[in-house]
């Protein structure tokens, strides 16, 4: 089969791509069932839903900006390389279309490039963002301007670029470091409201530039459907969600809770997990910590959610849940390998009673894998 991507050999964001989508799926539950074998847990992944779609479901793309005022996305293993004009098949067909309006727009207006060895000039990064309901954002993350003149320029160019793009939304994000990253610590909303809002079920989540959401809308739906069945009744009991973000699971389960927490390190994710839940009229306390120096263990949680990111469980965070012991917990890992490693210590105490793999990641050898663990 070939690549549906022109550019897979340089670029590499798809490097699943030349793979029949049916045998990616049973590769992905062969690698995540090998993980446990490697690691001798006896546990079997049997079942993997598939994306309800395979191309264009990404809503957000981090186009990076070089410094010749190449703009799309970079080579394999060459930070310093830019495919110029290169999108991704993966991404929605709105930030496709804004790509192209974004990558004339840094040709033509005569502001600086950033030279990530030199580290002068001003624009980074273009992080253009979409929904379902057809909402867009352009996040544009540049040096901070080195005098006055400099950034109202900035800002004149940045508030054409709003009106030439009619996105939803358009913020200038300033990164006062080195740093190569799509972030910015001072943010000006240049048009717009300054958010974009996604619907997934019965739930609305407000997306502000900072925060995570998930990079696949269509497979969130079946996400959120699975944890919800993994959770199982929750009437009169109280609801932990530690890693919660910006209430993507707190949002959507609380009113079948008692009680319900949430735990997240971002203040950017809580800060739009408050507003979540006003939005959603849900009643819901909200901590900003890191759960691993977080004191939950005199909250009673019958049900915990687990939702560490890529690298997995802080240490003291595994060891807090193996001192308190849950009765219920539903751990979702997007690395079935550090799961499988959490798991050594984690199954002297808790049965996997369901597992669940569903494919967020088309393309990628990335998937998502939800296990409902019951203490023994």
């Amino acid at each position: 089969m070939s690549s549906l991507c022109s550019n897979k050999d340089i670029c590499g964001s798809c490097s699943w791509s030349h793979i029949p989508y049916q045998k990616q799926l049973l590769q992905k539950v062969s690698d995540i069932n090998g993980s446990f074998k490697i690691k001798n847990v006896d546990l079997l992944c049997e079942t993997i839903l598939p994306s309800p779609i395979t191309e264009h479901y990404r809503n957000r793309m981090d186009f990076v900006i070089d410094f010749e005022g190449r703009v799309g996305m970079r080579e394999k293993g060459k930070w310093w390389k830019v495919i110029d004009g290169h999108t991704c098949f993966l991404a929605d067909k709105k930030i496709e279309d804004l790509f192209h309006i974004v990558r004339t727009w840094v040709k033509s207006s005569g502001l600086s490039y950033y030279d990530r060895k030199s580290h002068q000039g001003l624009l980074r990064y273009a992080v253009i963002r979409s929904t379902t309901l057809g909402e867009t954002m352009i996040n544009v993350i540049t040096s901070v301007p080195q005098h006055e003149q400099e950034s109202s320029f900035l800002q004149e160019s940045l508030a054409h670029l709003a009106k030439e793009s009619l996105a939803t939304t358009l913020i200038w994000s300033q990164n006062s470091t080195i740093t190569d990253i799509s972030f910015g610590d001072v943010l000006q909303t240049i048009s717009g409201p300054g958010f974009i809002e996604e619907r997934i079920g019965s739930s609305t989540y407000r997306i502000s530039p900072n925060a995570f959401f998930q990079t696949n809308p269509h497979g969130a739906k079946l996400l959120l459907e699975t944890v919800t069945a993994f959770c199982g009744d929750m009437h009169q009991k109280t609801l932990l969600d530690l890693y919660c973000g910006s209430g993507f699971f707190s949002i959507a389960l609380a009113e079948k809770a008692k009680e319900c927490i949430g735990v997240e390190m971002s203040k950017d994710a809580i800060r739009d997990a408050r507003i979540n839940a006003e939005i959603n009229d849900r009643t819901i306390q909200y901590h900003d910590a890191k759960t691993e120096e977080f004191d939950w263990k005199n909250l009673s949680g019958d049900v915990v959610i687990l939702d560490p990111p890529r690298s997995g469980m802080h240490d003291k965070a595994l060891e807090d849940i193996l001192q308190v012991k849950p009765k219920h917990i539903v751990y979702i890992s997007c690395n079935y390998k550090n799961f499988a490693r959490e798991m050594i210590q984690l199954q002297q105490y808790y049965t996997v009673e369901a597992m669940r793999a569903i494919d967020l990641f088309p393309h990628t050898p990335h998937v998502e894998l939800v296990s409902s663990l019951l203490l023994k």
